[in-house]
């Protein structure tokens, strides 16, 4: 029961710790924060995305989201946020065509749309990210691990990079999301800044339930 506590314990601090390392604020809900996996149709989960921000004066992010079965093969995600950057709302959807099977890997293509506020600039965003993810069982429990490389579209009525103009940005993400614990998920993404973006690490953390009977393991 000692050593069960001091993992939960270990787990939590990770989280918060790699999220003080988080640059750039301004675009900090441009991360993935999830795999190529799939619910089910009739789970539901929700999530929160703590971000503690050392740069730029330092402050606080928090992201909450909440994923839903769409159609056989995709998810959708809502997504609200805001803190030390104003205010984001996202809407995206999720599609697996090529599931997890054996060997092979889930492959699919999120789409998302965003619009933000940071101090006086506003942004319009659309996201295209092809993710890649594969279930592995480790020491910890189990873990998917993911790559991503998300693509975005920017309209920026003011900002330092694009003086008010429209840009293109895009990273690469790496990141992992364990299920040790079958009630609360736990996840972490660094991002590589490929243009016009940022170099950071983000965390998430989500509880999956169940639409008829309430809360309820997804595994």
């Amino acid at each position: 029961m000692k050593k069960n506590n001091t993992t939960k314990f270990f787990k939590i601090g990770f989280i918060f710790a790699t999220a003080l390392l988080l640059s750039r604020p301004l675009f900090a809900y441009q991360s993935v924060g999830e795999t190529a996996e799939l619910l089910p149709e009739g789970y539901y989960k929700l999530g929160l995305a703590p971000q503690l921000i050392v740069s730029e004066g330092g402050g606080f992010n928090m992201g909450a989201f909440f994923d839903m079965y769409v159609i056989d093969g995709v998810n959708g995600r809502v997504e609200l946020g805001g803190g030390k950057t104003d205010f984001w709302a996202t809407a995206s959807a999720k599609w697996v065509p090529i599931p997890d099977i054996d060997r092979q890997p889930a492959a699919g293509l999120r789409a998302a749309v965003t619009t933000a506020r940071d101090d006086e600039a506003n942004f319009f965003n659309i996201q295209i990210t092809p993710i890649v993810s594969k279930k592995a069982e480790t020491i910890y429990g189990e873990m998917v691990p993911f790559v991503a490389l998300p693509i975005t579209f920017v309209s920026a009525s003011k900002d330092l990079n694009s003086n008010g103009k429209s840009y293109t940005s895009s990273q690469f993400a790496i990141g992992a999301e364990w299920f040790q614990n079958k009630d609360v998920n736990y996840g972490a993404e660094f991002d590589l800044n490929l243009s016009n973006s940022f170099s950071g690490i983000s965390a998430f953390i989500s509880f999956p339930f169940d639409g008829t009977v309430g809360y309820k393991k997804n595994r």
